[in-house]
């Protein structure tokens, strides 16, 4: 694909291997600072940023792969305005500024902003089609609106808000190339209220169909207290389609893990004049993971107890291993033997 970062100036290969990317990477020419923040410097006596350690990657595994870095006592307290602290992350590259970090009620910023859209500040404005929406939600005093999307959906047919955020133990889609991971749980479970699950028929540990307006899953239901009763709650990424990230084709991951992306959609319904726009927070840009209306129904006798959509198994691509791992897991901080890392 000869992206820039992984090739010379001359468009040939810049890493060797994996362990070489990981070392050698550098957000910036000369920046010093790289994925791992320990044992950086030529003999490895610098932190957080140095130039690359060819013996990095040795120092993490001899010290259990953990790095801890101290920060100075006088540097642990009131770090949004703590000078010391603030002068150190800039040093280490954690902010550009080292001015306080001060949580406004009124925000100037966003004021700015709203002035520019009413025409009433000079410099870069807004395009015409987006002047209404930017005056309306970029007030410079907090206040709360329903979700973008309650107004272009049938809030009777679709009862329900599904969320979908990010555990501890399963942050991110590569997680699964974790075997200790992968031992403790492999799928997701769609958690909805006892009550509300019961009112709608689903039982506990049974199959179960979310749908929205733009699409639907089916996954397994886990009743939960914990749950408000108009929501239900998943995490995303561990689901995956057949064959993804090299695991075989009926991995768990792909045969009752799901996401939730099936029901949400990038941008919203039309608008009467057949504009359209971004499906997300209109000030951050943040999808709209909490927004979606959906309702629940139990899967019907007889019909498959996998997850919905699946698709055909994808095939390793050239410089992959074509033997997928039949197996992952993990036993006393090392591999078993006949496992696969």
């Amino acid at each position: 694909m000869k992206l820039p970062a992984f090739t010379t100036a001359e468009g040939g290969r810049k890493f060797k291997d994996y362990t070489d990317f990981v070392i050698n990477f550098e957000t910036a020419p000369g920046s010093g600072i790289g994925f791992l923040a320990g044992w950086r410097g030529k003999d490895g006596d610098k932190s957080m940023r140095g130039e690359a350690n060819p013996n990095q990657w040795e120092m993490y595994k001899q010290n259990n792969c953990h790095f801890h870095y101290h920060l100075p006592l006088e540097h642990q307290y009131m770090r949004n305005w703590n000078k010391g602290y603030m002068e150190w992350a800039q040093k280490a590259g954690l902010r550009r500024d080292n001015d306080p970090i001060v949580i406004h009620l009124y925000s100037e910023i966003l004021q700015g902003f709203r002035l520019a859209a009413q025409g009433k500040r000079p410099g870069k404005q807004p395009p015409a089609n987006l002047r209404k929406r930017v005056e309306t939600y970029f007030d410079p005093l907090p206040f709360w609106f329903a979700p973008l999307e309650d107004a272009q959906s049938d809030l009777e047919k679709y009862p329900l808000n599904a969320l979908t955020q990010r555990p501890m133990a399963m942050y991110h889609s590569w997680d699964s190339q974790n075997a200790w991971l992968r031992q403790i749980h492999t799928y997701n479970l769609m958690y909805v209220n006892t009550v509300t699950a019961q009112a709608a028929g689903i039982e506990d540990g049974g199959w179960m169909w979310a749908e929205s307006q733009f699409g639907k899953v089916r996954c397994i239901c886990r009743h939960s207290e914990s749950v408000e009763p108009g929501t239900i709650w998943t995490w995303n990424a561990i689901g995956k389609a057949s064959g993804a990230w090299n695991l075989s084709g009926d991995a768990n991951e792909a045969k009752k893990g799901f996401l939730l992306n099936h029901l949400i959609s990038e941008e919203l319904p039309p608008n009467a004049d057949g504009t359209r726009f971004s499906n997300s927070d209109p000030i951050t840009g943040q999808a709209a993971w909490y927004d979606v209306r959906v309702r629940i129904y139990p899967a019907a006798a007889g019909e498959p107890e996998e997850s919905f959509p699946q698709f055909e198994t994808m095939q390793p691509v050239d410089g992959m291993t074509k033997e997928r791992p039949s197996w992952l897991a993990y036993f006393a901080g090392k591999t078993k033997k006949g496992a696969s890392k």
